[in-house]
């Protein structure tokens, strides 16, 4: 017996989801950002430049920032903000 499919508790689930993405997102640039600073403590430029890790944190940093634009514009579709913004 299939279940009966409430649209509504299923859009409120995936919106507390992408607000959850949007927190995990944030906390882990924040330790990415942490992590260049405190190799900028201790690393010369050289080092730095030539760190695969440190490419990698950067990477990750940007890829948060942008991962979460994403997810905040989705959050936003079908707000009253989102309405007055676009003017849909």
């Amino acid at each position: 017996m299939a279940k009966n499919f409430n649209q509504g508790r299923a859009e409120r689930q995936f919106k507390q989801k992408l607000r959850t993405m949007i927190s995990s997102a944030a906390h882990t640039q924040n330790i990415a950002d942490q992590a260049m600073d405190l190799a900028g403590q201790f690393m010369t430029e050289d080092e730095i430049s030539n760190s695969d890790a440190y490419r990698v944190i950067e990477n990750v940093s940007c890829v948060c920032e942008e991962a979460m634009q994403v997810l905040v514009e989705e959050l936003q579709k079908g707000t009253r903000l989102h309405e007055i913004l676009t003017g849909d």
